[in-house]
Formats: structure tokens, C-alpha cells, sequence
């Protein structure tokens, strides 16, 4: 007789180990990374984050990594202020010539300068401490895939996602200030990356290296401190938007990872799948993920793996729901965090992008007008470029936010909740109440950041446009 049942018994154990190892592979498959090592080295060129050089200078001399921290922290300072107070000459000496092109171009560049001066204090000196909690936080407590049932989502595709993002966002900023060094080589005739008044004469020998020195680790400055600031939000909230996707998973499937803890018959778990599969069957429900599928005979033969003291339905629903809700507490107190670290500098943002979009399209088609270089107008287009690129993805991530902050009761009414309504029903009520609130993220709390703020920004940076081309216009009418 034993020997009979053998066969049987192994194909069972067998079945058994492999749906197992699937459930293992399922939790395992997105290891815990850092989320922020890629933005955190762009923060590190331009010392808006500290690069902990203790662990990584020899023994010896160990105890001058704080001296060489400050130590490049006040060079970066000091090369973006000098650039500041030299524009500020340039706009004096020439406020009088007429020239509105070379003054609205002063202006341009002190804007920047200052805003890449303002970042690099905001985030090291002014409020370091939320930024460096809240990126702990998401890195400790991220969850990396959704709660088990008929099926699941994970993270890799979010964090693929990210990944290249960031990267093209980043490398598109620094091909930008690239660029820009580029044009005085090209012409081999000793100018500068940035027309400005010096002093001296800039053009002699030695002098003129160090001075393009300068003005090549400014305008990096320039790229690292834009992309790092912007390129964290559009970290933030795609991690986030990935983790919503996790949650939403998870509350389509509670009703099923309660039968796998109850030890459902495979009868049942077969029942309860097809009503799964009616109700949530529904293209593009998830911002970035892809759900997967567990086979019903496979889960439960493995249904061991899910093994809880009681039987009682209550109980085990209370359990798994609180398991979504900690998770959703968990997304909400980081984008809470998010949006008062960011809130202050995307309201002086707005400003900024409104006055650089305006000036550098002045500048753009004045250069254009007056037959400069094509490779000039090249790098201004490419500025005019990323400046509106810039704030499309602060506002278009704001609109996502937005977007996925709803979607958790649509989640929860996605599984068949109406077989157990009378259990659940308050629970459920509760929930639904408290998801269907939106979560905005803005600009000094008074502005959401979405399209259509993008749109107000783009129509008001031209209306200044307008005016300042009639003013160059009037003054050329003077003049002639």
C-alpha cells in the first residue's frame, strides 16, 4: 500500500516545494536597493548632500574628511557667488548703452545663478534633516511587492522606470552645460562660456585658464543643483506612484489572501477566482506596474505557506486590511513630507521658470534676428529647452500624484466584496471615505501643481515676452 502511494506523495511534495520556491522567488525578486543612489551623487557634485568622505578616505586621514566637505562646499559657493556679482557689474556698466539684449541676458544669468545658490543652502544648510529622514524612511520601509493572492505586482518595473528617468533627465542637464563649454573652443578665439565683465583682462595667458576654470565648474554647478532638485521630486513621486500600485494590487486581492489564510478548499479558491476575474478585469490599471498571475491549483497546494490560528473570517479580513492600511498610512506621511520640503521652492519656482522662459526666449530670438552663431543659438534653444522641460515634470508628476491618490477605493471595489458586505461593511465605508480624498502636491500651498498650472506658466512666461519685444522694438524705432 505504502509503496502505491508513493509516486503520488512525491508528485505532491514536489508540486508543493515548486509553488514554494515561486512564492519565495515573488518575495525576492525586488531586493531592497537604495532608491536614491543615483540622485544622491548628481546631489554630491554640487555639495547639496554630504558625501560621508569618512568611510571612504584612508585611516590615516580620516579626521580631515569634515575639512574637505566644508572646504568644497564653500570653492562651489564662492564660484557661483563671483559669477553672481559679476553679472551684477556687467547689468551696471551697461545700463545705460541701450543694449536690452545684453541686459535681459545679465538678468537671465543672475537668475540662475542665485536660484542654483538658494538650492544648494535649502537643501544643506536650510532644512537637510526631512530631506535625509524622508529618504530613510522610503528605503527602510517600501514594500516590495503586493500581499499574495491570484495575483501581484512588484516594484521592478517602477524602479526601472525611475532609473531611466533620472538618468535622461540628469544627463540632459549636464549636456546642456556641456554644450555650453563647448562653443569657445569651437571657435578657438579665447572667449568665455559666459560673456560678463572681469576686471582684468581675461583673454592672456594663465589668466584665461583659470577663468574658464571657474566658469566650467559654475555652469556644472548649474546642471547639478537643476537636476537634483527637480530630479528628486520625479524620484519621489514615481516611487510613490509605484508603491500606490503595490497598495491597489494588494486591495484587489484581500479577499483571496483571506482564503489562502483560511485554508479555502481548492473548490472555493476556484469560485472566488472567476469573480475575481470578472470584476477586475480592466485595461491600464496600474501607473507603471505589471500584474502577474498565480495559478489556483498551485496556490492552494502551497496554501501551508499561509497558515493562521483562527478560522474566523473577521478576524483574518482585520488582519490582511490592516496590513493595506499601515501601507497606505505609510505613502500618504511620505508624500505629507514631500510636499512640505518641496512646497516652498516650487512656489518661488514658478516665479523663476516664468522669468526664464521669458528671458532666454527673448534672448533666443534676438540672437536669431541679429544673424549670431548657430552654435549660440543652438545652446539658448537647448536652455529655453530644458527650463520648460523642467517644470513639465515637476507639474506633470503632480498630476500623477494627484491622480493615483484616488484610485485605492476603485482598487478595493475591484474584488468581489459584496459576498461578505455585512462583515466588511464598515470597515469598508470607513476606508472609501478616507481614499477618495485626493492628495495634492503644491506650489507654497496655493497652487496645485498640475498641467494646467504648467499651462498658466507657459502662457504668462510669453504674454512677458510680448512686452519685452515691444519695448526692443520701441527703442530700435527711438534710436533710428
Amino acid at each position: 500500500m505504502s509503496i502505491a502511494i508513493r509516486p503520488q506523495l512525491l508528485n505532491r511534495m514536489h508540486k508543493r516545494h515548486h509553488v514554494r520556491d515561486n512564492i519565495i522567488r515573488i518575495e525576492s525578486r525586488d531586493k531592497r536597493h537604495d532608491l536614491f543612489q543615483f540622485i544622491r551623487r548628481t546631489m554630491y557634485w554640487a555639495a547639496m548632500y554630504p558625501m560621508s568622505l569618512e568611510h571612504l578616505l584612508p585611516q590615516r586621514i580620516r579626521y580631515l574628511s569634515s575639512f574637505i566637505e566644508v572646504f568644497y562646499e564653500l570653492f562651489l559657493h564662492l564660484v557661483c557667488i563671483h559669477i553672481v556679482i559679476l553679472y551684477l557689474c556687467t547689468f551696471y556698466l551697461n545700463n545705460n548703452s541701450g543694449d536690452l539684449e545684453l541686459l535681459v541676458n545679465c538678468m537671465m544669468q543672475t537668475i540662475i545663478y542665485v536660484w542654483v545658490i538658494g538650492m544648494k543652502l535649502y537643501f544643506r544648510r536650510m532644512n537637510p534633516r526631512p530631506l535625509e529622514e524622508l529618504m530613510k524612511t522610503m528605503n527602510l520601509q517600501y514594500r516590495t511587492h503586493s500581499i499574495k493572492g491570484f495575483t501581484y505586482v512588484t516594484m521592478e518595473e517602477c524602479l526601472i522606470m525611475a532609473n531611466k528617468w533620472i538618468k535622461t533627465y540628469v544627463y540632459s542637464c549636464f549636456a546642456g552645460a556641456v554644450f555650453w563649454l563647448i562653443i569657445p573652443i569651437t571657435y578657438d578665439d579665447r572667449s568665455l562660456p559666459l560673456s560678463c565683465w572681469y576686471p582684468v583682462d581675461y583673454k592672456k595667458p594663465i589668466i584665461y585658464e583659470i577663468i574658464y576654470f571657474l566658469q566650467a565648474v559654475a555652469q556644472i554647478q548649474v546642471a547639478a543643483a537643476f537636476s537634483a532638485s527637480s530630479g528628486l521630486h520625479m524620484t519621489l513621486s514615481i516611487l510613490l506612484s509605484g508603491q500606490y500600485d503595490v497598495l491597489f494590487c494588494s486591495l484587489k486581492n484581500i479577499l483571496a489572501n483571506v482564503a489562502l489564510r483560511m485554508q479555502s478548499t481548492e473548490q472555493q479558491l476556484r469560485k472566488l477566482y472567476k469573480l475575481h476575474e470578472i470584476t477586475s478585469h480592466d485595461t491600464n490599471e496600474f501607473y507603471c506596474s505589471k500584474e502577474k498571475t498565480l495559478d489556483v491549483e498551485r496556490l492552494f497546494d502551497a496554501q501551508q505557506l499561509f497558515v493562521e490560528t483562527s478560522q474566523d473570517f473577521r478576524h483574518n479580513f482585520r488582519n490582511v486590511f490592516k496590513e493595506c492600511i499601515v501601507h497606505h498610512w505609510f505613502i500618504l506621511d511620505c508624500l505629507k513630507s514631500m510636499e512640505r520640503f518641496y512646497n516652498p521652492i516650487w512656489f518661488l519656482k514658478t516665479g523663476q521658470a516664468i522669468l526664464l522662459l521669458c528671458l532666454v526666449a527673448f534672448v533666443s530670438v534676438k540672437s536669431t534676428t541679429t544673424n549670431s552663431s548657430f552654435l549660440k543659438n543652438l545652446s539658448l534653444g537647448q536652455y529655453l529647452f530644458l527650463v520648460a522641460w523642467e517644470f513639465l515634470v515637476i507639474c506633470y508628476f503632480g498630476e500623477m500624484i494627484f491622480y493615483n491618490s484616488q484610485r485605492c477605493g476603485e482598487a478595493i471595489l475591484k474584488s468581489p466584496w459584496y459576498l461578505c458586505v455585512r462583515e466588511i461593511k464598515n470597515d469598508l465605508l470607513l476606508f472609501l471615505l478616507r481614499s477618495y480624498r485626493p492628495f495634492k502636491l503644491t506650489a507654497g500651498r496655493m497652487f496645485a501643481l498640475n498641467i494646467d498650472w504648467y499651462r498658466w506658466v507657459i502662457t504668462t512666461a510669453f504674454s512677458f515676452l510680448t512686452l519685452l519685444q515691444n519695448m526692443d522694438q520701441r527703442d530700435v524705432n527711438v534710436s533710428t
